[in-house]
């Protein structure tokens, strides 16, 4: 099946149709692939189009030409976080992001940070601090300067604060950070040192789950009303989007009309939706990839449905499936909205339907 070379003209209906027939004349035991002819993503989106990167991706030709074409910003996928940056001894490396942020530049994509402050990360440099030499809430803001400020004036945003929600809603998580500066006052002290950084940077709150553990979301509602009580520069908040493909539906229109509900931006930060963690056994992979492109559809139509003002980035945890994450739990799931060779499928077609 072949679309025209532009969507405009085709209603979203049909489109929408097409794409959850493509796969209808294939065997059931096949996966589907579609050959199908889509404009670049970011041609069709109001709003831009992120994906994340690793900066060995950009050594590969074809990927690093898909990722040129179709997106129109870029989140490192691990590179920005102390894991990479902090060295033991307590001094920084940036030549991984650095090499993300120089494509970026040269492509004139947008670069999103990611990320300054996570619960699952530390580093023995910030666990073996000199207090006679450096005070902790120094040398977080050093941490946070020094990163921020490197990529001042190009970054557009960062994730400030990730997932400092508990997993199943009962208050905060807990870490180095809240235990050395407080609970709350770590996160208004992020947030306050990224502002310092780069004043015209956006930044946000970050968090997973939010759409299938309504506790969790509720208590990541009440956080961003206390972060912006205290006079937090929050700008924005993300929800990972990181589901199945028996996702309940509604569930992530909920979601994201509840974080619209503040007039801050909003960031579907690292979209994926596996098909291997669908709890429907019984379905065959046909019916698992309709149910995946129907989840690409209810979010873009969700995000669509904020005002333009708040729709900060629609980001997609990777483009090919060959790269994908959950790759690693299982090596036949393929989440992301264009296969390995880089051609659209079925779930990127339905997604480009409700936003074109």
């Amino acid at each position: 099946m072949s679309l025209p070379t532009s969507l405009y003209g085709l209603s979203r209906r049909s489109l929408l149709g097409s794409a959850l027939a493509l796969g209808a004349c294939q065997p059931a035991a096949q996966s589907q692939t579609p050959t199908v002819s889509l404009p670049p993503l970011r041609s069709i989106a109001p709003f831009p189009v992120g994906t994340a990167v690793q900066a060995v991706h950009l050594t590969d030709p074809n990927l690093a030409r898909l990722i040129a074409a179709q997106a129109s910003q870029l989140t490192p996928e691990w590179e920005m976080k102390m894991e990479y940056i902090v060295r033991d001894d307590g001094t920084f490396r940036f030549e991984a992001p650095d090499a993300i942020a120089a494509f970026a530049r040269t492509h004139g994509l947008g670069l999103f940070g990611h990320t300054l402050v996570w619960y699952a990360q530390t580093s023995p440099a910030f666990e073996r601090l000199d207090e006679g030499r450096v005070s902790f809430a120094g040398a977080y803001r050093n941490y946070i300067h020094a990163v921020v400020g490197r990529y001042r004036g190009q970054a557009v945003g960062w994730d400030v604060v990730n997932e400092a929600v508990a997993e199943d809603g009962e208050g905060w998580r807990d870490s180095l950070w809240s235990q050395r500066l407080g609970a709350f006052d770590h996160m208004v002290l992020a947030f306050q040192n990224a502002r310092e950084a780069d004043p015209a940077a956006k930044l946000f709150l970050n968090d997973y789950n939010l759409e299938w553990i309504p506790k969790k979301r509720a208590t990541f509602l009440r956080l961003v009303e206390r972060l912006l009580a205290a006079g937090a520069p929050i700008d924005g908040v993300g929800t990972q989007t990181h589901v199945a493909a028996d996702q309940a539906p509604g569930e992530i229109a909920r979601t994201i009309a509840e974080l619209g509900q503040f007039g801050l931006q909003v960031h579907v930060s690292e979209f994926d939706v596996s098909l291997s963690r669908a709890k429907g056994l019984r379905l065959n992979r046909l019916e698992l990839e309709r149910q995946q492109a129907g989840v690409y559809a209810e979010a873009a139509e969700a995000f669509m449905a904020l005002p333009s003002r708040q729709r900060f980035a629609f980001s997609f945890w990777g483009l090919r499936d060959s790269e994908s994450w959950l790759k690693r739990e299982d090596a036949g799931d393929t989440p992301l909205p264009f296969d390995d060779q880089g051609r659209p499928k079925a779930a990127a077609v339905a997604w480009a339907a409700q936003v074109g």
